[in-house]
């Protein structure tokens, strides 16, 4: 696709009312994805450092960590 048909395609996108919904769409889209992953990269480094923790600090009846 060259330039001039991309730059086409999105100006036949903006002036269609249609198009312009799509890309609003498109990025709230985007942003709620990117929410989501900054989440749930969050709750998985939480989980991870209380797995942890609870490892280092628990023992199985012996000196090696119960996990």
């Amino acid at each position: 696709m060259t330039m001039k048909k991309f730059v086409a395609f999105f100006r036949d996108l903006h002036e269609d009312k249609s198009g312009v919904t799509f890309i609003e769409y498109t990025a709230l889209l985007g942003v709620i994805l990117a929410v989501g992953l900054v989440i749930l990269t969050q709750v998985g480094t939480w989980a991870n450092a209380t797995w942890v923790f609870l490892c280092s600090n628990l023992t199985g009846g012996g000196s090696a960590p119960a996990c």
